[in-house]
């Protein structure tokens, strides 16, 4: 047996988890609620607590100052990496 609770949620993160449902062909919203907290509670403490809003605007600085490299293989990417 397990706690009920009730939840409010904006508008557009109920239209999120009502895609989710869809995608997981779930029957319910509250079967989608409930493996959204379940996988979120599974995840492993480092990507709960990385700052992915930093790394995204350090990402983006990089590549606005071009501290980028392409590739044009696979093969080429991993010669780099162990060059």
């Amino acid at each position: 047996m397990g706690k009920k609770i009730a939840l409010e949620l904006p508008n557009s993160m109920f239209d999120e988890v009502m895609k989710f449902k869809e995608e997981s062909n779930l029957p319910n919203e509250e079967s989608a609620i409930y493996e959204l907290i379940r996988y979120a509670l599974t995840l492993p403490q480092y990507f709960r607590d990385f700052d992915w809003e930093m790394a995204e605007k350090e990402a983006d600085a990089d590549i606005a100052s071009g501290r980028v490299k392409e590739f044009s293989s696979v093969e080429e990417l991993l010669n780099d990496l162990n060059a």
